[in-house]
């Protein structure tokens, strides 16, 4: 069973649009979708209530495939981990730094 979360980061108020605006990060097993959202409300909302608007619009973003913003954890690979020297060794390689000991 792969674990779930949802929060909200850099929530703020933008006075010129009369929005919150923030960023929804929804956290799924080793996949992290960041969805930038904003919801038209009064600067004096209840941070409960901004919150859950902003979730939920996040969430119809998301399924509706409008949230591009996706990264996956670079330790899994293929239903396997991979090595953190192997990690190291790839990315010396592709930057050229093969001279440099490998850590650990």
């Amino acid at each position: 069973m792969s674990s779930y979360q949802t929060e909200v980061q850099n929530l703020n108020y933008n006075a010129a649009t009369r929005c919150f605006e923030a960023l929804v990060v929804f956290h799924e097993g080793h996949e992290t979708r960041k969805v930038p959202i904003s919801a038209p409300l009064p600067i004096d909302t209840e941070f409960e209530a901004v919150s859950t608007i902003l979730v939920a619009r996040a969430k119809s973003h998301r399924a509706r495939g409008r949230a591009v913003l996706m990264s996956r954890s670079p330790a899994q690979k293929t239903g396997r981990l991979v090595h953190l020297n192997d990690m190291i060794r790839q990315f010396k390689d592709a930057m050229g730094l093969n001279d440099m000991p490998t850590a650990a």
